[in-house]
C-alpha cells in the first residue's frame, strides 16, 4: 500500500528529536488510513455528525487567517467523510472577518454553532480599531437553513471570540466556552509586550486584572437564546475545548499565550469555578479538541507546530488525570512549517475516527480575490483506533 495510506503509531518523536542525547528506540506500527481535501482555502474547521452519519464540517475561508473577505462556509459528506460537497456560505457580515469557531446541538436535534465576526482599522490586521463579538446560529434541517446570528453577552469581557464545544448539561442548560479580553487591545495584552513596556519605562494603560487573553464559558438556560453568569477558566490563555466526564465533572484543554502549549482544567461545580492549569503538551503544540470513544476513553487531538509539523493524538483512561504519552498516534507530518492543525475528531458508528484540520503548504501565502487562500486546505484523516 501507498505510504500516503498509513498513519503511523509513535512515541515522543518530536521530543527524541530535539534531546539527542537520549537513547530510546521506537517501534512504529502502521495504521490504515484515508486522506481526502475537505475544501481548498478553508481554515480552522468545526465538525458535527448527525443521527443518520452525514457529516457537517465547518471553516473560514475567502481569507488568510484575518482578512475582511473572510466569511463562514459548510461543507457536507454523506459518505463518512471520503467525499465533500463544495462550500456553502453560512455568516459573512460586511467589513469584517468571520468564521465558526463552536459546534453543538439542542436537545431537540437543533444544531447550534458560535460564530465570531470581527474587524479593525484598514485592511492589514491591526489593533487599532479592533473589535470581536460572538453570535449563535440555530439550524433545525440539519444546517440547510440557519437563523439570524444572535448577539451572546460576553460581558466583561469586551471583546470575544467563541471556541471548542458547545456543551449541554444534564439540566439542560448549555455552555458556550471561548477566549476574549479588554479594549483597546494593546501590547500590555502579551506578557512580551508588556515587559517591552516595563524595560522603555512606560507604564501600562490597564490594571493587571484586565490584561491578556482569558478563557471564559457563559451559560444559558433558554436553549441559546439568551447567555451571561461567566465563569474564568484562566488568564493568559485563549483557545478552550470543554466535555463532561462520567462522574458530572467537565474538562478543559486551554492554549498557554506564552508557549503555546495545552493545559487541562477541571470543574466539579457545572462551569463555575475551575481547576489550576496543568501542562500536557509542549509548547508549540496546541490546539486541542476532546472527543469521547465508544470503548470510554477520552481522544486528544492537538496540531503540532514543532518538527514534524502536523497533528497527534493521545489517549487518556482515566478522565483526563494522566495521558499516553508513550503511544501517540501521528495522524499528519507533512507540513512544511506551523501554518495548520486546529483539528477536531468525530467517530462514526463503524468506530473509525475522521480528523479534520487545516494545512497551508509554501509560504508566503498565495490570495485568490475568487478563490481565496489557493494553497491552504482543510484536510480530512479518517483512521482506524490502535488495538
Amino acid at each position: 500500500m501507498p505510504a500516503s495510506r498509513y498513519l503511523w503509531l509513535t512515541a515522543l518523536l518530536a521530543a527524541a528529536a530535539a534531546a539527542p542525547a537520549a537513547q530510546e528506540a521506537f517501534v512504529l506500527t502502521p495504521l490504515t488510513a484515508e486522506r481526502v481535501i475537505v475544501a481548498r482555502g478553508g481554515y480552522f474547521p468545526k465538525m458535527v455528525i448527525r443521527p443518520d452519519g452525514e457529516l457537517i464540517c465547518t471553516f473560514k475561508n475567502g481569507s488568510p487567517h484575518a482578512g475582511k473577505s473572510g466569511r463562514a462556509s459548510l461543507a457536507r459528506s454523506k459518505d463518512g467523510g471520503r467525499t465533500w460537497s463544495p462550500p456553502v456560505t453560512v455568516l459573512d457580515f460586511p467589513d469584517a472577518d468571520d468564521s465558526l469557531d463552536a459546534v453543538g446541538e439542542l436537545a431537540d436535534g437543533t444544531l447550534i454553532f458560535g460564530a465570531v465576526s470581527y474587524t479593525w482599522t484598514g485592511e492589514k490586521l491591526t489593533d487599532a480599531g479592533f473589535h470581536a463579538d460572538t453570535y449563535v446560529l440555530f439550524s433545525r434541517d440539519d444546517g440547510k437553513q440557519w437563523s439570524k446570528p444572535v448577539k451572546v453577552n460576553t460581558a466583561p469581557f469586551t471583546w470575544a471570540y467563541p471556541y471548542g464545544r458547545i456543551v449541554r448539561l444534564d439540566d439542560g442548560t448549555l455552555l458556550l466556552s471561548g477566549f476574549g479580553g479588554y479594549l483597546p487591545k494593546g501590547p500590555e495584552d502579551s506578557r512580551a509586550g508588556l515587559e517591552k513596556m516595563q524595560k522603555a519605562g512606560e507604564r501600562p494603560a490597564k490594571p493587571e486584572s484586565q490584561r491578556g487573553n482569558f478563557c471564559f464559558v457563559v451559560r444559558s438556560k433558554d436553549g441559546g437564546k439568551t447567555w451571561g453568569d461567566p465563569a474564568i477558566l484562566g488568564q493568559y490563555y485563549n483557545e478552550v475545548t470543554m466535555m463532561p466526564l462520567k462522574d458530572g465533572s467537565l474538562m478543559a484543554v486551554i492554549r498557554s499565550d506564552e508557549g503555546g502549549h495545552l493545559a487541562t482544567t477541571f470543574s466539579k461545580d457545572k462551569g463555575h469555578s475551575w481547576s489550576k492549569p496543568e501542562k500536557i503538551t509542549a509548547d508549540a503544540e496546541h490546539p486541542g479538541d476532546l472527543q469521547r470513544l465508544a470503548d470510554g476513553r477520552i481522544l486528544l487531538s492537538y496540531g503540532v507546530r514543532n518538527r514534524p509539523y502536523g497533528v497527534q493524538a493521545m489517549f487518556s483512561r482515566d478522565e483526563g488525570r494522566s495521558w499516553d504519552k508513550d503511544r501517540k498516534v501521528m495522524l499528519a507530518w507533512d507540513g512544511d512549517h506551523g501554518d495548520l492543525g486546529y483539528p477536531i475528531s468525530i467517530q462514526r458508528k463503524d468506530g473509525r475516527i475522521v480528523t479534520a484540520y487545516y494545512i497551508v503548504y509554501g509560504d508566503p501565502v498565495f490570495h485568490d480575490p475568487k478563490e481565496g487562500v489557493v494553497n491552504a486546505f482543510t484536510k480530512a484523516i479518517i483512521w482506524q483506533l490502535p488495538d
